[in-house]
């Protein structure tokens, strides 16, 4: 069985002229750093499409392997990269304020289908939700608090509530490590919601609704993503446009108000097998 590893890196890239072409150019650019590391699988790059996003582009690359270690060495050497390259780009500051780390898989909702597509998607439809948590240094029962996940990280809410026509794919909820803190201001928590068409046209005004109903709640730090027009794969020797996905009848979740989401519905993951999720961002 091959074991994976995923790869977030996110950055506020605030320019001296305000330009948006110059964030997104740079962005393109590290994706050529990324691929070039033999551990690197596949990636996507996601465009932030709230009004005023902290992280307005994120990559979400897989890295293969079956050494633990290994794999981290290798993201680790991305990020550092990618730091270097930041420093030399002066008109662009990244480098003052930055976070990364590994975290660890812990739990996971799929749709519910024999053969699950494990790659990430490409269409120009499809998105994420991403959620970030901060936890305070006294609150150290997290085997309690990750018991009741459902609850405060808003994946309940999601899962519920969340309309067909978006076409959730999975959940997934990352944690770091303590002995990788770095600092009190890393995220315990990052929780991954795959959709396969949220953002089509008629689908962008109501996901946005649901992010900012979460964003009420008080449920952590939330973005909306979109699937940018590019995607990269170990094998590429330049960025393409995915061509579009073929139309197929949609395998839905089992869902409705009057159902919880059991143990059946959701897989713990073991930490000693399960991807690890990698943030870089600037604050």
């Amino acid at each position: 069985m091959v074991a994976f590893k995923i790869v977030v890196i996110r950055g506020n890239f605030r320019s001296e002229f305000p330009a948006e072409d110059s964030s997104l150019d740079f962005a393109i650019s590290q994706t050529h750093l990324i691929r070039s590391h033999p551990l690197f699988a596949e990636g996507v790059l996601l465009r932030c499409v709230d009004a005023k996003p902290l992280f307005p582009y994120l990559h979400y690359s897989f890295f293969k392997g079956s050494d633990h270690e290994l794999r981290i060495a290798n993201i680790e050497e991305v990020i550092r990269e990618i730091n270097v390259r930041a420093d030399m780009v002066k008109k662009i500051s990244i480098r003052a304020k930055c976070q990364f780390g590994a975290y660890d898989e812990m739990y996971s909702i799929q749709k519910t289908t024999p053969t699950p597509d494990a790659r990430l998607p490409s269409h120009r439809h499809a998105g994420y939700i991403v959620i970030s948590f901060k936890i305070l240094e006294e609150q150290t029962q997290q085997e309690s608090l990750e018991k009741s996940w459902l609850s405060w990280s808003g994946a309940r809410e999601i899962y519920k509530y969340s309309p067909r026509s978006w076409n959730l794919r999975r959940i997934s909820l990352y944690k770091i490590p303590k002995r990788r803190i770095r600092s009190s201001s890393s995220l315990a928590y990052v929780m991954m919601c795959e959709f396969g068409s949220i953002m089509h046209p008629s689908n962008h005004l109501q996901a946005l609704d649901m992010c900012e109903r979460l964003r009420v709640r008080n449920c952590g730090y939330v973005s909306l993503y979109q699937i940018m027009q590019w995607s990269y794969s170990n094998t590429a020797t330049s960025l393409e446009a995915p061509a579009p996905s073929p139309r197929k009848e949609r395998n839905p979740m089992l869902k409705g108000l009057s159902q919880e989401v059991t143990f059946q519905n959701f897989t713990k993951i073991s930490t000693t097998t399960a991807p690890e999720i990698f943030i870089h961002c600037r604050l």
